[in-house]
Order: structure tokens, then C-alpha cells, then sequence
């Protein structure tokens, strides 16, 4: 990991299966930002998006028992969303970010965050940022809302309870959305970007920044209604919380495990339909070409996931990356403390860790 030497890093870690066996497990570094607490086996990292891929699992997973339909109007299980020109949206629409529900228009109090239910109750009143399905656009946060809310009223479940009860706890894997107080003691301390100044920026980058600041817009809506504050990612509030589209914590070794076992979890014509490409062109959220399937980002030039086509996962911000490499039989995560400027698909560390295990292969 060369990100500790170039001072890039503060604690981070690696894990990979091939072919069914765990492969690679690396960590190293420290834990807090101080550099005091070394990072431990088992110590938990918030994985911010990269969560959505889990989560999508666990949604897919529904939808394989016919507990969820892909193509049938959220309104049919959820009839208050039946409003503002949403009457047609459905669970594929959420999944591969064409719904149109970014964010919310009206200014909300930051608690509302912690109130999935209420959050959802006010994105079913929201009108649609464009007409459902007619283009694509990251939704950031509500992404998890959405699909927390209609996993609950299809199963009477929250899609971390999902996790716990269908995924994970039967194979004893250390990943969930949210953590509870025993979890506490073992989340690594995430500390913000450094932000430079002079740093060179893509101009679709300089355009998102532009739209970020401004709650009006779509990006502005997705990240910035409401505000998060400084240091939110580090609370206990933000780490118990249940937010399946941003604040699920693991080790990266359970991580990969977890996405080595997904032909036991989906049946294959699943896995290829949310692997197929579903939303693909320039991000009405992010404003560069995103490519995405159902809940999984795929891989493209210029946002990879992974290091080549086929593979698909998910990135978090500031730098964490998992991915499957169905070809090779391949999972891998990447998980990191130290946030890493302007990265939507995986940072510079994720990307020379998954360079460097091709070239073992």
C-alpha cells in the first residue's frame, strides 16, 4: 500500500477472494486521526456508498423470494407516493438512479436525517427532479430511503435488519448498516478531505462543485439538504443510525467475502439483469458519465469500478471500493480512513491495490 508512504493514508484495508478463497488480508496504519491506535483486525470502517451495493443486495435478494417487483409501481405498495407525477415509478427506476428523487426542495432541519421513515414520508409528497426514466442521476442519500421504505412494507423489515437476519449473520461477517454500541469500540475514526486549493479538477468536477453549494439543484438537493456538519461520519449518532445508502461499517475482508457469495445469494439470471447496463452517459447529479446497473455501479473509462469491463460494485466517498470480477471469480474491498478529495469511483489507494492484485494473477 503505497498510500502510507506518500502520506496519502492514515489506517486502511484490504481483502480479496479468488475462486471462492480468501486471498488477501491486509491492514495497516492507525485507527484515529491522531495516529495514536493502530489499526487491529477488527477494526470497522464507514464505507459510505459503497454500501449501496449491500444494500442493493438485500433488496435483489427480496425481489428473487417475490417479496419485491422489479417493474410494478412503488405506488402499489406504497400508496401515498402515488403524487406529483411519480405514479409510474418503480423499483427499477430506484435502483438505477432514474427515478428522478434526488433530494428534497424544501429546506429540512439536519435531524430529519435520522428519521428514515420521515424522510421517506416527505420524498413520497416531492415531485420528481425530471420525468421518471427519461434520464439518470446519482441519488446520493435517497437511494437508501426509497428502497428502505418499500423493503419495509413488502417484508416488515429494514433492509439492515435484512442484512443482519438473511446475509450476514449466519456467516458471521462483521458488515452492517449502522453499528450497534459493541461496534462502537471498533469504528475507525474517518478524517475529512484534504482540500487543495491548486489541485487540478475535471472540469465535469468543477461543475458539480458549482452545483454542490447550491440546494437548488439537483446535486446541491442529493448532498446538501440537509447539511451534514463537520465531523457527522464520526458520531454516534451518524454510526447507529440505519442509512443503507451511506453509513454501512465492515472490515474489508468481510466485505469481500460477502460479494464472493453472491451466486449463493441471487439466482445467475438476477445477478446478469442488475449487472446489465441500465443507466449509462452524463450524471444529471454528478455530471460526469456514470454507468449503472440495478444498484451496482459498473465499470466504465471514465468512472471505473474495478479495473476492467464486467466488473461491477460499488465506490464510497473519499476513496473505498468494492467490486466482483465474475470472470475471474474475484472480489475485492478497499477501505480507508482518510478521505480523499474529489473521488466519485474509488481512490488513487483502491485503484493501485487493484492494479497491483491483476498483476499477481
Amino acid at each position: 500500500m503505497d498510500g502510507f508512504a506518500a502520506g496519502r493514508d492514515t489506517g486502511a484495508a484490504l481483502g480479496v477472494c479468488v475462486g471462492g478463497n480468501l486471498v488477501v488480508d491486509l491492514w495497516a496504519g492507525h485507527s484515529d486521526r491522531r495516529r495514536q491506535t493502530p489499526w487491529q483486525r477488527d477494526t470497522l470502517c464507514c464505507m459510505f456508498s459503497t454500501t449501496k451495493a449491500i444494500s442493493a443486495l438485500c433488496i435483489l435478494q427480496a425481489v428473487a423470494r417475490s417479496e419485491l417487483q422489479l417493474d410494478e409501481p412503488v405506488a402499489e405498495l406504497w400508496p401515498e407516493f402515488a403524487v406529483a407525477g411519480k405514479e409510474s415509478v418503480t423499483l427499477r427506476h430506484i435502483l438505477s438512479h432514474r427515478a428522478g428523487l434526488v433530494g428534497l426542495r424544501a429546506p429540512v432541519e439536519r435531524e430529519l436525517l435520522y428519521d428514515p421513515q420521515g424522510f421517506a414520508a416527505l420524498l413520497a409528497r416531492e415531485a420528481p427532479w425530471w420525468e421518471p426514466g427519461t434520464r439518470h442521476g446519482y441519488h446520493a442519500r435517497t437511494f437508501g430511503f426509497l428502497l428502505d421504505e418499500l423493503l419495509r412494507r413488502a417484508s416488515g423489515r429494514s433492509i439492515a435488519q435484512w442484512l443482519a437476519q438473511e446475509i450476514t449473520d449466519g456467516r458471521r461477517l462483521p458488515v452492517s448498516i449502522g453499528v450497534d454500541s459493541a461496534g462502537l469500540k471498533l469504528c475507525a475514526d474517518i478524517a475529512p478531505a484534504r482540500m487543495s486549493a491548486g489541485a487540478a479538477m475535471p472540469e465535469s468536477a468543477r461543475r458539480m462543485m458549482a452545483d454542490f453549494r447550491d440546494p437548488t439543484t439537483p446535486t446541491g438537493a442529493a448532498f446538501q439538504n440537509p447539511a451534514m456538519g463537520p465531523g457527522y461520519m464520526n458520531s454516534e449518532q451518524f454510526r447507529k443510525a440505519e442509512l443503507p445508502a451511506m453509513n454501512g461499517h465492515g472490515t474489508a475482508r468481510a466485505v469481500a467475502q460477502l460479494l464472493d457469495g453472491i451466486s449463493a445469494l441471487l439466482p445467475s439470471e438476477l445477478i446478469d439483469e442488475a449487472t446489465s447496463t441500465h443507466s449509462f452517459g452524463v450524471d444529471e447529479v454528478l455530471k460526469s458519465t456514470t454507468h449503472f446497473g440495478l444498484g451496482f455501479m459498473l465499470h466504465c473509462d471514465e468512472t471505473p469500478i474495478g479495473v476492467r469491463d464486467g466488473s461491477f460494485g460499488h465506490a464510497g466517498a473519499g476513496g473505498s471500493m468494492a467490486f466482483v470480477d465474475p470472470e475471474l471469480q474475484l472480489s475485492f474491498c478497499f477501505l480507508m480512513n482518510q478521505m480523499e478529495q474529489g473521488v466519485i469511483t474509488g481512490g488513487k489507494s483502491a485503484r493501485n491495490c487493484a492494479e497491483a492484485v491483476y498483476s499477481c494473477l
